[in-house]
């Protein structure tokens, strides 16, 4: 007799999926998802306690209460909150007949399309080539935006085409296996970075404002709406409005541990951010259906490694020895993740997926306010390949993951926002793309391979959604290298210089490591896929800088230490020690970023020159003899600065003095102004003003 196959009864299916652990896999995207919720759900909270005026105690309960919340609504809703698989959507579920087909389907290509892609490899190699010399940048973004726009629409064509097609077996597809070894490669990678990360040490001065807020609350408890700085909440604040939460969320978590902020920012954050970043990227080559993901990955983290050098745009010297950053949490781990979001919603636009994207918009935004223009940027181009057969669908998806970054936009216009420098009559410079390109992608064979990987190695991208997308942003990207483009953007909506950072919606590592991988398949071998990849990172590891290195500022600590260096610490620690509540003290900039960092009760004259242009006309400022006071610790003191100097001092009423060693004008100087040597180091001394005697 035949037996009669029955669908199991509910009770079942629900105590077998209680039962079904998931994958190694699907494990390593939980812990990536994991945290995203975590920013997303702080982030409203956040901004909610910003316009509430609510303490740190308020803000903590109603995470916990937001997390539990996501916690029972998971559970309540099963596999749908955790991987998006909304079977209950009709038009979700027919919209699976739409999977990327196998990497076969490429054959039968149109004369239109094979021409489009001709155009792009020739366009592109020229590109790479005239980068990699220092060529004209005119000429550079003329051949950038050719071969971004035939890459593009090879891309669509492609689209169209394949939609149809029938799966086949390639090498490309025999190596994309489903199997946890690319789970296992990308743990064993995060892992070992992670830890890198920790001993690691790169000053930066962007951590003035940022550990600054971090640490204000925790000593208030409170988040702060003017400014810490140079005040306590007397002046405006310089990046308006505090949008970015996770500086608050820093602090929180310092204040709940009983620990200083910096130990939160540069002790906790870089291994758990670097951990979550290769995961994220492993992730994106996973999604794009990369052939051998583990050989992938590991020339996508090679071209990291050893992209260091002078400057602070190119996308290794921000992996990792800077990644407690918010700003550069958004590019290492929000970006891999976002095209994530908006792959699997393009794949299967149901409501769940598009929760995802909103979520993702939100947490991005949380980290940085560059997420109001880059989220956007990405929505646009991950929605992209939707339009092709849902227009409606493509615009809800696109809605779904900008809404929170415009949101925030919009609110920052409203109120006057405004950063800290001052662009209209200094650092013009940053708005050349002969500056900042070069900043980006470097020269030489590693700019070479760079420009390649975005403008040929998107077209080896299996997945012809993200053929598309990828396409997209590179023609976003190659508009900001028109002349001129940046600065007319700042004249009109405020966004110039940081206009460079559009460089970050294409993750231009991990399309190294799809170039690698993709031309090592065209020979339909397996052994040349390795044999490709490895070549490249050889050429990597020879010709470029590790970022681990001196030559990339980078100091190996022999145990995990604050980014500020032991000798600054030491001595900013001195001088707060030696200080009252209220005091100000006048230091060169590295030791007085360093006790803006690590201290709110302590205030430092001008930390950093260009952080006082937007108070350079309120009269409390005092700005013109900041300005006098700055270039006596940081520049060249002559006899003739001592009247304008000493009357600073008097008019700032500035406690202490810490200048370096070996500058004996400025020491006899103080001496004659009756300030005396409180204590002194190898790199510094600090001088505090001398009691007035008392009257006989």
């Amino acid at each position: 007799m035949m037996q009669t196959l029955t669908r199991p009864a509910p009770a079942e299916t629900r105590r077998e999926r209680r039962t079904t652990r998931p994958s190694l896999s699907r494990r390593c995207e939980m812990v990536v998802d994991a945290a995203v919720i975590v920013l997303a759900t702080w982030t409203v909270v956040y901004h909610v306690s910003l316009v509430l005026r609510l303490g740190v105690p308020w803000a903590v309960g109603l995470e916990v209460a937001a997390l539990v919340g996501w916690v029972v609504v998971s559970r309540r809703f099963g596999a749908r909150l955790r991987d998006g698989d909304d079977a209950s959507d009709p038009e979700a579920t027919a919209a699976r007949a739409d999977d990327p087909p196998s990497s076969a389907a490429v054959a039968g290509a149109t004369r239109a399309e094979t021409g489009a892609r001709g155009v792009a490899v020739l366009s592109g190699a020229l590109a790479a080539l005239l980068v990699a010399i220092d060529g004209a940048w005119p000429v550079i973004a003329a051949l950038w935006l050719i071969a971004a726009a035939a890459g593009t629409a090879a891309a669509v064509a492609g689209a169209r085409r394949t939609a149809r097609a029938a799966p086949g077996a390639s090498v490309a597809d025999r190596l994309h296996v489903a199997t946890s070894t690319g789970a296992v490669i990308a743990l064993v990678w995060a892992t070992a970075l992670a830890a890198l990360s920790m001993f690691t040490h790169r000053p930066n001065p962007d951590d003035l404002y940022y550990v600054n807020l971090s640490q204000w609350v925790v000593d208030q408890g409170t988040f702060p709406l003017r400014d810490t700085i140079f005040s306590d909440l007397a002046f405006p604040m310089s990046s308006w409005p505090p949008v970015a939460s996770y500086d608050g969320l820093a602090g929180a978590l310092a204040l709940l541990t009983g620990v200083h902020a910096a130990s939160i920012v540069y002790l906790v954050v870089p291994p758990v951010a670097t951990f979550l970043s290769v995961l994220a990227l492993w992730r994106l080559l996973r999604a794009w259906r990369i052939p051998a993901v583990g050989i992938a990955l590991s020339l996508t983290l090679a071209f990291l490694l050893f992209d260091g050098g002078p400057g602070y745009a190119a996308p290794g010297t921000l992996f990792l020895t800077r990644i407690w950053q918010g700003k550069v949490i958004l590019l290492c781990l929000m970006v891999p993740t976002l095209l994530v979001y908006a792959l699997r919603y393009v794949e299967r636009p149901s409501r769940t997926h598009a929760w995802w994207l909103f979520v993702g918009g939100v947490a991005a935004v949380g980290l940085t306010t560059s997420a109001m223009f880059l989220v956007p940027l990405i929505a646009l181009a991950g929605a992209a390949p939707l339009a092709l057969r849902s227009p409606r669908r493509a615009l809800a998806g696109f809605g779904a993951m900008a809404a929170y970054p415009l949101a925030a936009g919009v609110v920052t216009l409203a109120v006057g926002g405004r950063s800290a420098d001052f662009f209209e009559t200094r650092r013009l410079f940053r708005f050349d793309p002969a500056w900042f390109g070069p900043e980006i992608f470097r020269d030489g064979p590693i700019a070479l391979l760079a420009v390649l990987a975005v403008l040929v190695g998107a077209l080896l991208i299996p997945h012809h959604a993200g053929r598309v997308t990828t396409g997209i942003l590179a023609v976003i990207v190659g508009v900001t290298f028109v002349p001129g483009v940046t600065h007319v953007a700042f004249d009109l909506v405020g966004l110039g210089p940081t206009l460079w950072r559009v460089s970050w919606i294409v993750p231009i590592a991990a399309l190294v490591g799809v170039f690698g991988v993709g031309i090592g398949s065209l020979a339909n071998r397996r052994g040349a896929v390795v044999a490709v990849a490895g070549a490249l990172a050889v050429t990597l590891a020879v010709t470029g800088i590790p970022i681990w290195s001196e030559d990339n500022g980078v100091e190996l600590d022999v145990t995990p230490q604050w980014k500020r260096g032991p000798a600054t610490v030491r001595t900013a620690q001195l001088a707060i020690d030696r200080a009252d509540p209220g005091d100000l003290i006048l230091a060169h900039q590295q030791l007085a970023v360093t006790i803006t960092v690590l201290t709110t009760r302590v205030k430092t004259v001008a930390p950093r020159d260009y952080f006082m242009d937007y108070l350079r006309d309120d009269p409390r400022f005092n700005y013109d003899e900041r300005q006098t006071l700055l270039r006596f610790v940081n520049e060249e003191f002559v006899y003739n600065d001592r009247p304008e100097v000493a009357r600073a001092l008097r008019l700032l009423d500035v406690d202490q003095v810490c200048i370096k060693t070996g500058s004996p004008t400025r020491v006899g100087f103080l001496r004659s102004v009756d300030y005396e040597l409180v204590f002194s180091s190898l790199t510094d001394i600090c001088f505090t003003r001398r009691a007035p005697r008392a009257m006989a």
